[in-house]
């Protein structure tokens, strides 16, 4: 069986990976099953410290979904349908989607205080890293169409920084901004400082950089938070976009495409007060930040049902 296109948890309705070849690929990696093939069950229970009897019955289910095949030796191999790492990176992010769906999601609807869930620094680094290689160059193709004299940006809460990389090969300066925890995944990998991008840790509800930049870029956090942080936010770059500057909102707006409900259902459990916003209330909360939103939203083909609204 050929592996879906998209491995995440927002694939369209219907189009969403086997819950079981998620689940099973989490553990097999978790397990460090991956990092052990080729090699017989004893040879791979051995190597990484497993119970042979439940590897075997995990290497024979990730058998039969493709992922790993049986050699002529009796070994077990990476199948036709082995993930690569970019893909496996979402998998094993979709499995910590399902975990916290299972679990959080009646705690919640009773008014109860899901149980925190630890967060991988380096796993949720690569997972969106995964998606975003494929999405920047349309994205960045499309802010520099409405801001074509762009020559600095600040990438806020960019976590792999991808979109930077991007801005960067099309010859702007770029400041990528984010938490403590993600700026140290970024500065452990090396690849962001290498190509000229700055990195600012620190919440942008506290403190921005003082630019001016002809570009804030938000994309994938106003969905993470409340109206009034995404009011703040918003009142912080005012002073910090360079005139004739702008803003880009890259999200999924409520009530514009059906995919947004699903992805709501995640930021509910972010435990940030998160959530799928609105055209109008985007709208407003820009409005009373200063800034002018442009009179269309632009859908992005392609980048997963999401849109895109400018404000100068």
């Amino acid at each position: 069986m050929a592996l879906p296109t998209d491995l995440s948890f927002l694939a369209p309705p219907g189009a969403a990976a086997d819950w079981r070849l998620v689940v099973l690929c989490d553990a097999a990696a978790t397990a460090g099953v991956f990092d052990h093939l080729p090699g017989t069950v004893d040879d791979i229970a051995g190597r990484a410290g497993l119970d042979p009897h439940a590897l075997r019955v995990v290497l024979d289910a990730l058998t039969t979904l493709g992922v790993v095949e049986v050699a002529g030796d009796g070994s077990y191999v990476a199948g036709p349908d082995a993930p690569g790492p970019d893909a496996l990176a979402g998998i094993r992010h979709h499995a910590r989607a399902m975990r916290r769906w299972a679990s959080a999601l009646e705690p919640k609807l009773r008014g109860d205080a899901p149980a925190s869930t630890p967060v991988d620094p380096d796993l949720f680094h690569d997972a969106l890293a995964a998606n975003a290689r494929k999405v920047a160059p349309g994205v960045v193709d499309v802010c520099l169409a409405r801001f074509p004299e762009a020559r600095t940006v600040l990438d806020l809460g960019g976590l792999h920084g991808e979109y930077s990389l991007e801005f960067t090969r099309r010859g702007l300066k770029a400041t990528m901004q984010d938490q403590p925890a993600m700026i140290e995944v970024a500065r452990r990998r090396g690849r962001l400082e290498a190509a000229g991008v700055e990195l600012f840790e620190g919440s942008f509800f506290e403190k921005v950089p003082a630019g001016p930049f002809d570009l804030a870029f938000c994309s994938g956090i106003t969905h993470t938070f409340d109206g009034d942080r995404n009011l703040a936010l918003f009142h912080n770059l005012r002073p910090v976009v360079a005139p004739g500057g702008g803003v880009a909102v890259v999200t999924f707006l409520r009530g514009r495409q059906s995919l947004a409900a699903l992805f709501a259902v995640q930021m509910l459990l972010n435990g940030n007060d998160g959530d799928t916003h609105t055209e109008v209330e985007y709208r407003s909360w820009l409005a009373a930040a200063g800034f002018a939103v442009d009179g269309a939203v632009l859908d992005l083909p392609g980048q997963g049902a999401r849109s895109v609204l400018f404000a100068t």
